[in-house]
């Protein structure tokens, strides 16, 4: 019987529960999961402040935090750098087949279930009728109906803000002891781009 694959995409930016939630789901429906720290060659803007390695950093530390040895063994974490930009939605399916052979490449594997938790429309545009039916099973959750609809343009609000309420409820520890380091490169990246506004 062929191992069951599950994969969850994000570029934590930071890391929350609502993540945490999904690499959980993905675990108990999976032999093993593979997490993908999306954009990790973007950093230094708005909607991707963080650079790769602290959002590594703290996905690590978290993993050890929240998950069992057993769980653990089970997760594979990669980088996956985006290749176009992100309003490139002429290239939805183009982006998919990258995504598709990136996942294909780890897994030995050519059937996931891929875990999402945005716009159901955006994922579906990823991949052509065939695979959906044949290999890639969409396993997409509503936002709003989990975590308190977390997100992390809310978050990284919180850090600017000072919430530490909000943060405290929203994100795992490991991103909690780092809020000086996130606070500092939010507000850097934050007021640089309001000076160019």
């Amino acid at each position: 019987m062929e191992e069951k694959i599950g994969v969850f995409l994000s570029r934590m930016q930071p890391l929350h529960i609502g993540h945490i939630g999904m690499i959980r789901k993905a675990l108990a429906e999976n032999d093993r999961v593979i997490i993908l720290i999306g954009s990790s060659n973007k950093e230094g803007t708005v909607r991707n402040p963080m650079g790769v390695r602290i959002r590594r950093k703290i996905l690590d530390e978290a993993l050890l935090e929240e998950f069992s040895k057993n769980e653990l063994e089970r997760i594979i974490v990669k980088e996956l750098p985006d290749w176009s930009s992100e309003d490139d939605f002429a290239s939805n399916l183009e982006w998919g087949r990258y995504l598709y052979y990136n996942v294909v490449s780890v897994s030995a594997s050519r059937c996931f279930s891929m875990y999402f938790s945005d716009e159901p429309q955006i994922i579906q545009n990823w991949f052509q009728d065939d695979i959906i039916k044949n290999r890639v099973e969409l396993r997409i959750f509503e936002r709003n109906n989990m975590f308190e609809a977390v997100s992390s343009t809310k978050i990284r609000n919180a850090f600017l803000n000072n919430d530490m309420d909000y943060i405290k409820k929203s994100v795992p520890n490991s991103v909690v002891k780092r809020f000086d380091e996130i606070y500092e490169i939010l507000n850097k990246v934050y007021t640089e781009n309001k000076m160019e506004e």
